[in-house]
């Protein structure tokens, strides 16, 4: 899902744009938040943004809204003269969180500061657009903000778990989802913490940005960008174990828990290791919730962290069984990252090349066997071919949005199958000496060291000048136009073979692929190291 620019990208950009979205669904790749630093200082920071959640409890012992209190200190941005509130009307596919926040309250040295309202025109799809308060008459700082948030109600329309939902004691969810934040202050620094008075039982607050207590550097609306969670939740590993990988949750999941998050964690050091761009790894957080009534919400990454939300176990499910796919593809996003330039214009990289790790690489870390493999491999095929927006420009499949999922993967799926034969195509051209792997080494490096601006051209280009063909109009034909695509037979590995078939779903047929095994290939010769 929904993924934040890297820390190049970021500098770009101060102020927030009205539209802006958070990555990591696994489908997203916009967030401006920088979440690659928490820095847990005590020094005292001028002008500063701090702000206190206090989630409260109703007489069924159920979260029933998050009180917050917030101190602003220093000034305006350069240029404004009035003081600015921003929340979302919509955050992708969440409803009326602006609505949500009551009793807001917002005072100076003065008095009372009275505001004028204004939304953003609605996007379709349910990509976000938000509301905006500004201030009447000029403002003296500090300005203190206090304001209740109710939780999101059961109902409404699918979509990932940025809505702050209560499930087993507690209350979980996305800053996104219900905080109020000034939109022009001049703070690059600001403190999130935690009033956990209301829970009976001990209980933890936590955040994408760390436990209790954390510092979130830049503008104020960056605290906005991570999960949140509160309440009676447990935690993996045990809470004195010094480990980079931390996971908490609510609720009682069909799956062992434990077992689940020893898993993830193994895979980000697996991941660690086989990717070299990022160096150290950052800490990175799982959060689970598990929730009642729906809508559940889904597997979402951001920055350093993912929620998977979801129900109770459905009737094809298997009990004991853990979604180890969705896992691996939202941790996947931190190291895969995302191209500058629109997020759903360009997820053909984000979410293509994350699911295209998400189906390799667990084969490649001996987690899964070739059978595994290969049926992975088919039921990519199955999705893709026979959907009916195989063959959609991206301009449609955006209008759709968080309507149908079928549609929206479709540059998942697609992507993964582009940077598959990608992967096929540079080995061809080096004659075997390197692939995939190799080539996106120095690439995201320099993505992330802010030399290169990793754009649909940029990357084209960088394809171009080692294979020689016009990899940009390549890219536009398959990825904006939405041209259906077949791979070269080997995209996946010396082990599997890739060949045309006729695909059945519904009682019609589709001209697609089907992969095979190769008789007598070892797993562990299926790929080249490179």
């Amino acid at each position: 899902m929904p993924l934040p620019l890297r820390a190049s990208q970021r500098q770009r950009a101060r102020r927030v744009p009205h539209n802006f979205i958070l990555a990591g669904a696994s489908l997203l790749a916009a967030c401006q938040a920088p979440m690659d630093a928490v820095v847990p200082e005590d020094t005292d920071v001028s002008p500063s943004f701090t702000m206190t959640l206090h989630p409260t409890v109703n007489a069924d012992g159920e979260v029933d809204a998050i009180e917050v209190e917030a101190v602003v200190t220093g000034g305006l941005e350069p240029g404004d003269e009035s003081f600015k509130l921003m929340a979302p009307v919509v955050y992708v596919n969440v409803q009326n969180i602006a609505n949500r926040v009551t009793d807001l309250k917002v005072t100076d040295v003065e008095g009372d500061v009275s505001f004028t309202i204004e939304d953003d025109e609605p996007v379709p799809g349910g990509y976000p657009y938000f509301r905006h308060w500004t201030a009447e008459r000029p403002v003296e700082f500090p300005v203190q903000i206090s304001y209740r948030a109710l939780v999101q109600p059961e109902g409404g329309p699918r979509g990932p778990a940025f809505g702050i939902r209560p499930s087993a004691g507690g209350i979980s969810g996305a800053g996104a989802g219900f905080m109020l934040v000034p939109e022009n202050a001049a703070s690059q620094n600001s403190t999130l913490d935690w009033d956990l008075t209301a829970f009976e039982k001990p209980s933890v607050g936590v955040t994408t940005f760390g436990e209790g207590a954390v510092k979130v550097p830049g503008p104020p609306y960056n605290v906005m960008q991570g999960w949140i969670m509160a309440g009676p939740a447990e935690h993996y590993p045990r809470v004195d174990t010094d480990s980079k990988f931390h996971a908490y949750w609510l609720g009682d999941f069909p799956f062992d828990e434990r077992a689940a998050m020893a898993f993830t964690s193994e895979m980000y050091s697996y991941f660690d290791t086989y990717f070299d761009h990022l160096d150290p790894a950052p800490d990175y957080r799982v959060f689970m919730r598990l929730l009642d009534t729906p809508p559940y919400g889904g597997g979402t990454a951001l920055a350093n962290s993912f929620m998977l939300s979801r129900g109770p176990l459905g009737k094809d499910e298997v009990y004991g069984e853990s979604p180890k796919s969705t896992f691996v593809h939202e941790l996947l996003h931190q190291w895969t990252g995302s191209l500058s330039g629109g997020p759903i214009d360009t997820n053909w990289f984000s979410e293509g090349l994350t699911t295209y790790f998400e189906y390799t690489l667990p084969f490649r870390a001996g987690h899964i066997s070739v059978e595994e493999y290969v049926d992975g491999l088919n039921e990519l095929s199955r999705k893709y071919y026979t959907g009916r927006a195989r063959d959609w420009p991206i301009s449609d499949i955006k209008k759709v949005g968080f309507g149908d999922d079928d549609i929206r993967h479709v540059p998942y799926q697609r992507g993964a199958l582009y940077f598959a034969d990608l992967d096929s195509r540079l080995r061809k051209g080096s004659g075997s000496q390197y692939g995939l792997h190799h080539f996106l080494s120095p690439l995201l490096k320099a993505r992330e060291s802010g030399e290169l601006d990793l754009t649909t051209e940029a990357w084209s280009k960088a394809v171009s000048d080692v294979l020689g063909d016009d990899e940009l109009a390549f890219v536009r034909s398959l990825h904006t136009d939405g041209e259906t695509f077949f791979p070269a037979p080997d995209s996946f590995g010396r082990c599997v073979i890739g060949e045309r078939t006729v695909l059945e779903r519904n009682g019609e047929s589709f001209e697609g692929m089907r992969w095979v095994p190769v008789p007598g290939m070892a797993p562990e010769s299926c790929f080249h190291d490179d």
